[in-house]
């Protein structure tokens, strides 16, 4: 469902690389590097037009990543640009590339030593390149981001959706030769192209074929013959040069970004939330505020002393499978920056262990065998083979996701934080927030110490207290509370070697080898943070009677060293994040949404609370999750192209619950 089939390749004398299956090869013989400069960069007349750009960032969208070369010579041109231009308006470059059959990681690195110019760059690439899964990977290259869709561009590039109508500056056309590859080459292609492309967009192309140039003349493009590269006559580029907006699909979904003049932000949170949302709005010059209720951050569900890191892959909701693969992969890039900044937290990399310890379990764990998934995200392991990876033995086998891990959450906040501190977020501790009203230039945040600040966006990321806003009180959120048994090691306890979870969880001791986790219990609607004994007991019993084994007895919470959060969930599981919906505007507009629909009558776009943005329901999966959520949220409130397909993030919309039940005719209250 997920898996993408890698490319078949070979090599040639001049070690240019080959598909098998397109017989065709992926740059010119002759020169790649010099076609890439004349046919994209020049064709699009990328210096040009970034010379005289105004806005922050410029977007580039590309059919047939390859080998990366065109991005890594955009990537070059780009810095360049910045060097030369440091005052100008035009800061970051985002690079969209759709690629079907990707290299694999050895034949990529062999491709890549043709360029030694652009060593660095390869080298962060191939440092991420890891099993691709179908969607959108993000990589950030400084002032580059780049997104790799992998899987067929017919089912991507309608994923962009309709927040990126008229959103493209330009496009590199450079699929293997439409004689060749005449799935890409098609009308729904050229069509969606115009749709996303900016007025005065430009496309740029190595092939003049006539079904090429008639197809994107059809669409609206105007298109002009070039002189080709090398042995090629000609080559095509063109430019959209009238506004035709596109009908939106979805309009209730339709996400709105923020309108700023000074990129002044509030975040209401100290968690993994605000943190993730923190860093990735720094990353564009925010100024930030962060105001936490508690006297430092972290000493709610963010402050236990050891969290598991991995995907949650037993939902029965695909797009809710789809998102935590993408949440898993982008979490790993924001640990490893963290590593390089010198951010101390305690974690290990040593895998996570799920128990087939029932037949329930059983059966979720081989629907997520099915899903196609990697091994190294995910394999199904017999008894003895799991009991290896783990170093104890169990009496059942199961899943193991090879690249999951342990860390400290609260040392990873709180010093990512103080990182940030000296980076100029502003954060202002015991500070509770009760009320927001609208401004004239965004929102007012009240303090329980009777003042106010103002602030021209506001995001809410305060957990299971983020209906505590006349803004939120709607939304179907609830609180749930969670006691983390911490327990001493033993002899047989310091073997085990990953994260073990079965109706609860066991991590590996600690770095200083004392103690583990155990939990966690889970009370719906439950905000009482006071010690429970009962529930001390409930986690050892759980683990003792879910892996029967004698090495189970081990574990002793009789110590009643603990620690209670509360968490913040919604009924589907998912994360919410994006903008805050204005309820009653909603159900005036959507009530009778099925029969609107049905009629194919006008239906508006959703109202929402303009710039204010929330971050929540992240559940017991925040350490995975709040990294692309926090990225995707500042990619929103920027206007930049997002991380995450239209259908992923319609189902992380804060409004999802309420647009299901209209679309269906039901009454929402």
């Amino acid at each position: 469902m997920f898996n993408v089939q890698y490319a078949d390749i070979h090599f040639n004398e001049e070690n240019t690389p080959i598909s098998n299956k397109f017989d065709d090869v992926y740059f010119s013989n002759q020169n790649g590097l010099a076609e890439t400069d004349y046919v994209f960069l020049q064709g699009n007349q990328l210096w040009e037009r970034w010379l005289t750009y105004e806005n922050a960032h410029f977007v580039i969208a590309e059919t047939g990543f390859g080998t990366g070369l065109n991005f890594f010579a955009v990537t070059t041109l780009f810095r360049q640009f910045r060097r030369q231009f440091q005052h100008s308006p035009l800061k970051r470059l985002y690079f969209i590339s759709f690629e079907k059959y990707p290299l694999n990681l050895t034949a990529l690195q062999q491709a890549h030593s043709v360029y030694p110019q652009f060593a660095e760059l390869c080298g962060q690439l191939q440092d991420y390149w890891q099993s691709p899964i179908k969607g959108c990977q993000r990589i950030h290259f400084d002032e580059t981001t780049l997104d790799l869709w992998f899987g067929d561009v017919a089912e991507n590039l309608p994923q962009l959706g309709d927040y990126m109508n008229e959103r493209i500056d330009a496009w590199f056309l450079d699929g293997f030769a439409p004689s060749k590859n005449p799935d890409m080459w098609n009308e729904n292609l050229y069509r969606l192209m115009y749709r996303f492309t900016k007025t005065q967009g430009t496309f740029a192309t190595f092939t003049a074929a006539s079904a090429v140039r008639k197809g994107l003349e059809s669409v609206g493009f105007e298109v002009i013959k070039r002189k080709g590269f090398g042995k090629k006559r000609e080559c095509l580029s063109g430019q959209k040069t009238q506004a035709n907006p596109t009908a939106l699909s979805t309009p209730w979904f339709l996400p709105q970004s923020a309108k700023m003049k000074n990129q002044d932000i509030a975040i209401i949170g100290g968690g993994i939330a605000s943190l993730c949302a923190a860093i990735s709005l720094l990353q564009r010059g925010a100024n930030i505020t962060l105001y936490c209720e508690d006297e430092q951050p972290a000493l709610n569900a963010s402050g236990n002393k050891q969290g598991a890191f991995y995907p949650q892959l037993s939902d029965d909701n695909p797009l809710t499978i789809h998102f935590y693969l993408h949440a898993f992969s982008y979490g790993k890039q924001l640990l490893d920056w963290a590593i390089k900044q010198g951010i101390e937290f305690e974690h290990e990399f040593c895998g996570v262990a799920l128990c087939a310890y029932n037949e329930k379990s059983a059966v979720k764990l081989k629907k997520i065998s099915q899903l196609g998934l990697p091994n190294e995200i995910f394999e199904m392991l017999d008894t003895q083979a799991l009991s290896e990876k783990v170093g104890l033995p169990l009496s059942c086998g199961g899943g193991f996701i090879s690249q999951g891990a342990w860390l400290a959450p609260r040392q990873f906040v709180q010093n990512t934080f103080a990182l940030l501190k000296k980076c100029g977020v502003k954060i202002k501790t015991s500070q509770k927030i009760t009320a927001l009203s609208p401004t004239q230039f965004g929102w007012q945040v009240h303090h329980s110490q009777k003042d106010s600040t103002e602030h021209e966006v506001v995001i809410l990321a305060n957990g299971y207290k983020i209906t505590e806003f006349v803004q939120t009180e709607k939304l179907p959120l609830y609180p749930i509370r969670g006691q983390v048994s911490q327990i001493p090691t033993s002899e047989n306890l310091l073997k085990l070697k990953s994260v073990l979870c079965y109706d609860g969880y066991l991590t590996p001791a600690d770095q200083t080898k004392s103690s583990h986790c155990i939990g966690a219990s889970h009370l719906r609607d439950n905000t009482d943070r006071t010690f429970r004994e009962q529930e001390q007991r409930e986690n050892q019993q759980k683990l003792q009677q879910n892996l029967a084994q004698s090495w189970t007895q081990e574990v002793d919470t009789s110590g009643n060293l603990a620690r209670i959060g509360i968490r913040c969930s919604v009924r589907d599981l998912a994360p919410m994040v994006g903008n805050v919906p204005n309820f009653a505007q909603q159900i005036e507009d959507y009530h009778n949404l099925f029969n609107l629909r049905r009629r194919k009558q006008p239906i508006p776009s959703a109202v929402n609370f303009p710039n204010l943005f929330l971050c929540a329901a992240l559940g017991s999966r925040g350490l995975t999750s709040a990294p692309l959520l926090g990225e995707a949220l500042a990619s929103l409130i920027y206007g930049e192209p997002l991380p995450l397909g239209e259908n992923i993030l319609q189902n992380l919309s804060a409004n999802r619950a309420w647009v299901r039940k209209w679309l269906k005719g039901a009454e929402v209250k």
